[in-house]
């Protein structure tokens, strides 16, 4: 039974995932390797695309596993070096091998909200960051993790 909450989460999630494939379908070939981040590694568009894939990915299973009562992050559990590592790891995939595999992620996403229930918003575990959150707040940051991304690639696209 989908309650007015799951209804809410999916029409938030669902505009901000339009804003940032609007922008991703607009890129020229050339723009997709715009560099963005220029930290311990240079990271383009495409680097935080493949990013957003693994952590929406990410993300979705750790709360699935919240809804069971489990916590899958261990305490010592090194975010950045995990999006360094799973950035490197997909090097060879393409934009749009990307795009298909966030498309899947969404569906994923969306398929699990259909089955939270009321109680289940507020069940806690450790995130990535090592924050202790609930359901309900990794969803939202989900969607305000694109966003963020998204402003920082169209400045990027914009100063070129």
């Amino acid at each position: 039974m989908t309650n007015k909450k799951n209804v809410a989460m999916v029409a938030k999630l669902n505009e901000e995932r339009a804003s940032l494939m609007a922008f991703f379908e607009q890129l020229e070939d050339a723009e997709w390797e715009t560099a963005v981040y220029h930290e311990d590694t240079t990271w383009t568009i495409t680097d935080i695309l493949r990013h957003l894939v693994d952590a929406e990915k990410g993300m979705t299973g750790m709360i699935m596993q919240w809804q069971q009562g489990k916590n899958p992050v261990p305490a010592d559990f090194d975010l950045e070096r995990w999006n360094n590592r799973v950035v490197q790891k997909t090097a060879e995939k393409s934009p749009a091998e990307l795009l298909d595999k966030l498309r899947l992620n969404r569906i994923n996403l969306l398929s699990f909200i259909d089955t939270i229930q009321e109680d289940d918003w507020a069940k806690q575990g450790r995130h990535g960051s090592l924050r202790i959150m609930n359901i309900e707040e990794v969803c939202h940051l989900i969607g305000d993790h694109e966003l963020s991304h998204l402003a920082v690639m169209q400045e990027a696209i914009e100063a070129k």
